[in-house]
């Protein structure tokens, strides 16, 4: 399987419901997902962003969970894919998402847990879905176990956990940063920029102002518009 088809099949993956959630009828994320095609992830911008009138409005942006999973800071080797493959029964692995078998699996093959587990949730990510995981050390190369939220509470609507390689030209974190990047025509033969990196960034290297966010609504016409993520 490859990591486009992995990953398409983690977004689209009944997590279930709960009375107690605010889903509604068809409001979680794999809910909103049924009945779409990878072709539409693939071809869906890699991010988006709405920047407000108001001076006192923080521009909107949406980052693709498929594409920032799919960008190539990721990938799946022979052990990814073994590990991938084994069918996840109870939750009562040592990790987040795995069951038991899972767990000795990657006891027995060398896989040690780099720090805690995390969520993205708790760094306010512009990711279009959450994601949680656990870094993990093998002989030295970086992976990730990761799951991703398709439900509507945060708490819970996880997918099972998926063994994921880190690039070796990036960090773990970098995997599942939001960083983007965005501009528009400025009528004159250049271009407008702002790009998030944590924080706001405008095209001279600076903290962006108000004064730079007006100047991308009055070029962007208050429309939304496509950008590029970071890539590593």
């Amino acid at each position: 399987m490859s990591i486009e088809q992995l990953v398409f099949s983690m977004i689209t993956e009944n997590t279930g419901t709960n009375m107690l959630d605010s889903g509604g009828a068809s409001g979680r994320a794999w809910q909103r997902n049924q009945g779409l095609t990878i072709e539409h992830f693939k071809n869906e911008p890699a991010a988006t962003l709405k920047v407000c009138a108001a001076d006192d409005e923080w521009p909107e942006v949406d980052v693709s969970v498929f594409h920032k999973l799919t960008d190539g800071s990721l990938y799946l080797d022979d052990l990814c894919n073994e590990f991938n493959a084994i069918e996840c029964g109870q939750w009562n692995g040592e990790y987040y998402g795995t069951d038991a078998e899972m767990s000795d699996w990657l006891a027995d093959n060398g896989f040690e847990a780099d720090g805690d587990g995390w969520n993205t949730y708790n760094w306010s990510s512009n990711l279009s879905q959450t994601l949680q995981g656990q870094d993990l050390k093998r002989d030295g190369d970086d992976y990730i176990l990761l799951q991703v939220h398709g439900g509507a509470d945060v708490r819970g609507g996880y997918t099972d956990a998926k063994l994921f390689k880190v690039n070796e030209h990036c960090m773990p974190v970098e995997a599942i940063l939001d960083n983007c990047m965005f501009s528009v025509d400025d009528g004159k033969g250049g271009y407008v920029a702002i790009d998030w990196s944590g924080e706001w960034i405008n095209q001279e290297g600076g903290c962006a102002t108000v004064e730079d966010f007006a100047a991308f609504f009055k070029h962007s016409g208050g429309q939304l518009i496509a950008g590029d993520i970071n890539q590593h």
